[in-house]
Order: structure tokens, then C-alpha cells, then sequence
């Protein structure tokens, strides 16, 4: 039997080699792997399936193929979102994000009003980074439901509903303003016929004194006034801020300002009365409070006035103040009673005022039939001599030669009379 053969001893250096080292083997065999997988993937079989995941769905895409009909989407599913299955070259495909990809229904069977189950398609978008033959279907759901119906525009005003104002004593609510004064509402037909208002509510947590701004929510109303709550409708802003104008609310008297008088004539003496001695007005504050009376349109005695006759004068309200009692104009009656009139030619005239660089000469020695109204007692006892008939030449535009020049009546010696009528004189203008 021959004798068993005894290992050659290796030396040293060989047993503790690198190459002999088990990690060494097992690094050296999964490149190999990797080596022949890449050959493979590369050369071979470079085709390759990925997933995406949460690529939303875009329904603007094609979408000019419903609006055409006058169509547009009411109702969609409550996904947002769909996964993607990407196949291509594996080393390029395994980059791919979900904005890269869009994923849209095709429109394709829609033809009206009503629920259609559209078919979701998706195709690579980025196809600079991502070239080549590369194939994208969705996965589930492949279909969704999706809703169409006519759709219109409808505009309507801002109507406010302000019944939950307060509003401090002696005060009022004038006005309300909505900005924006209308809303545009936009959609389903059948919904927008069912809208009859748009309605801001606004309330006071105190009474107003002042004119203020309040933002306010808007509300859509049915024909009877009921709440509407749309189910596709939208609109185009749904608040709006709300000025609500406060007034300040005074009853102020009458009064006449009487013009055409003689210059020391006493209005007072007149006993007239205005068919309402007061009127209820409003208005901004800092104009209301400053007021103590208010004026009816001037009433020119010397031009107006007659004996036994009644005058409709307007009320003259100063701006940004309204009448509460609906009255625009009043009715001025005079008490001639213990009135008389006389009729006198005047032979006293004189000028006034006349321009240092003028001479004026009175060429009239008489202005006549010059008709007076007073008292009974008084206008027994006057005469022509107590009256003057006067000109103004600071009211009168002076020319060179002879002017046709207008006289007003003065009674020095009385404060209750007065006259009527329009006077003229002949005069002759000569500059100096």
C-alpha cells in the first residue's frame, strides 16, 4: 500500500495573499453579476417596467372639445391622482417623476349634457430628458365618471340686506353701496335660472352715528328669497365690502330771503307764511349741524310781487342734504290786508358811485308811474318828494354817450315800503 502524499507546505507570502481572502471571492463574484446583468440590460434586453406614482390628472387638455358644445365639467370623481406604468429602456425610465408625465380623460364620446365614464390616457411630457421609445398607461382606475352640462353666464347686482343695522337716535341709515356692485355667476344652466339675487348681509354689534365700511360674506337667493347653495355654480368673488351712510336727521324751519327791496327796508314788516313752516331733512353731520334754518328760492319783491296772489317758491337744500318729507318746493301767500298801493311820478333821481374818470348827467326829469305797496297809514302820507329814484353805477357797465340806465326805488322816510315794477332813466356819459 503506498504511503499517503504529504501536502506541499506553501510558503508565507502565498497562504496570506488577497486573492485567497472569501470577501475577496464574493466581491469578485457579484461584479461578475453585475457585469453580466448590465450586458444584458444594455445589449440584450434593455426593455424595462416602472411605476409612478401620484401623477395628477389634468382635465384642461383637449377640453376645447366639450366647451365647443357650450359644455363644461360639473362634476368630477373625487381622485386627484392615478398611478402611471412607465415601460422603456430600463437606465433611462428609472428617473422618471410624476411631473413628468400627464395623465388626461380623452373626450372623445362626449357629445352632451350628462354622465360620461371617460377613458384616462397619459403620455411622457418631458421628452428632452427622457428620449426614446417610451410607453405610459395608466393603471387603476383606467376610467372615471365625469359629469357634463350646459353652462352660462349670469350677472347679477349686489343687493344688501342691511335689516340687522343699528342705528343711533336722531340718526338714519340713507344709503348702502356694495363694491363689487355685481357678481358674475358661471354655470349649469338649469342652476343659474334657480339664482334670482345676490345678497351681502351686514349688521352692528352698536349703534351707528357715522358712515361706515363692512366687509360682508355674499349669499345667493331663490325667486322666493330662500337660501341657494349651487352645486357647480361659481362666482366671481363671494364678498364684498359694504358702505353704509349714515345721516344725521334735524327738522329745521323755513325761511325767505327776500331781494329787490329798498335798502333800509325792513323784511320783517312783511306778514307772509309758507304752506310748511318746517322741514325734516338728513344729511352728513358736519353739514346738518351746522345749519339753523333753511332757505326757499329769494323772492324779488320789486319784480314778483302782486296783490292777492300766491307763489310756489323751491326748497333749497344745500349739498349732499335730502328732504325727509318729500317736499321739494312750498307755497309763499301773503297777508295784504291792512296793504295799500299808490302810484307816484319821482323827480328826485340821483346817482351814486359814479367813477372819477366819468361824468354822468340825468337827462330824465321824471320816472313815472312808479307803483308803492305798505302799510295803509303810511302809504296815505307819502308823497313824491320822500322818494328816490337811485343809481347804482357800480352795477352798471358805463359807456361813452348817451345810456338807457336802471333806477332802483328808495323810501328814506319809511322801512315798510317798498316798490314795484323795473325803472329806467336817460342819461348822458361823458369820460373826463
Amino acid at each position: 500500500m503506498p504511503k499517503p502524499t504529504k501536502p506541499v507546505p506553501q510558503p508565507a507570502a502565498v497562504r496570506n495573499s488577497p486573492w485567497n481572502h472569501p470577501a475577496f471571492s464574493l466581491l469578485l463574484a457579484l461584479l461578475c453579476g453585475f457585469i453580466a446583468w448590465a450586458v444584458v440590460t444594455v445589449y440584450i434586453d434593455p426593455q424595462g417596467t416602472v411605476t409612478v406614482q401620484d401623477v395628477p390628472i389634468n382635465y384642461s387638455n383637449s377640453a376645447s372639445t366639450y366647451t365647443s358644445q357650450g359644455l363644461d365639467i360639473v362634476e368630477k370623481p373625487d381622485i386627484e391622482t392615478v398611478d402611471v406604468k412607465v415601460t422603456g429602456n430600463s437606465t433611462i425610465i428609472g428617473n422618471i417623476q410624476n411631473s413628468d408625465i400627464m395623465v388626461y380623460p380623452s373626450y372623445a364620446g362626449v357629445s352632451g349634457a350628462g354622465k360620461v365614464t371617460l377613458r384616462l390616457q397619459a403620455r411622457l411630457v418631458n421628452t428632452t430628458d427622457f428620449s426614446g421609445d417610451i410607453e405610459c398607461t395608466v393603471e387603476d382606475p383606467k376610467t372615471i365618471d365625469v359629469v357634463f352640462d350646459e353652462v352660462s353666464e349670469k350677472t347679477l347686482p349686489v343687493t344688501v340686506d342691511a335689516s340687522g343695522v343699528s342705528v343711533a337716535d336722531g340718526y338714519m341709515l340713507n344709503k348702502t353701496a356694495a363694491v363689487p356692485a355685481e357678481i358674475t355667476l358661471r354655470g349649469p344652466t338649469s342652476e343659474l335660472d334657480q339664482i334670482s339675487s345676490v345678497v351681502a348681509t351686514v349688521a352692528s354689534d352698536s349703534e351707528l352715528s357715522d358712515t361706515t365700511t363692512e366687509p360682508s360674506s355674499l349669499e345667493l337667493r331663490d325667486e322666493n328669497g330662500e337660501t341657494f347653495t349651487p352645486q357647480y355654480t361659481t362666482m366671481d368673488s363671494d364678498t364684498a365690502n359694504v358702505t353704509l351712510t349714515i345721516y344725521q336727521v334735524r327738522e329745521l324751519p323755513l325761511v325767505v330771503d327776500f331781494i329787490g327791496t329798498p335798502s333800509n327796508f325792513d323784511t320783517s314788516s312783511l306778514k307772509y307764511a309758507l304752506s310748511q313752516e318746517t322741514l325734516r331733512v338728513a344729511g352728513p353731520a358736519r353739514t346738518i349741524g351746522e345749519l339753523e334754518e333753511l332757505t326757499v328760492s329769494d323772492f324779488d319783491l320789486a319784480r314778483e310781487f302782486e296783490l292777492g296772489r300766491d307763489y310756489q317758491r323751491l326748497v333749497e337744500l344745500p349739498a349732499g342734504v335730502v328732504s325727509l318729507d318729500g317736499v321739494t318746493s312750498v307755497t309763499l301767500s301773503f297777508d295784504t290786508t291792512d296793504m295799500e298801493s299808490t302810484t307816484l311820478n319821482i323827480s328826485n333821481i340821483k346817482a351814486i358811485n359814479v367813477p372819477s374818470n366819468y361824468e354822468l348827467e340825468i337827462l330824465s326829469s321824471i320816472v313815472s308811474g312808479v307803483t308803492l305797496y305798505g302799510p295803509a297809514d303810511e302809504i296815505e302820507s307819502i308823497s313824491a318828494d320822500s322818494v328816490v329814484a337811485q343809481i347804482d353805477c357800480q352795477s352798471v357797465n358805463l359807456t361813452v354817450g348817451q345810456q338807457t340806465i336802471p333806477v332802483t326805488i328808495q323810501i328814506p322816510s319809511s322801512t315798510r315800503v317798498f316798490a314795484t315794477g323795473s325803472y329806467t332813466v336817460q342819461c348822458e356819459v361823458v369820460a373826463k
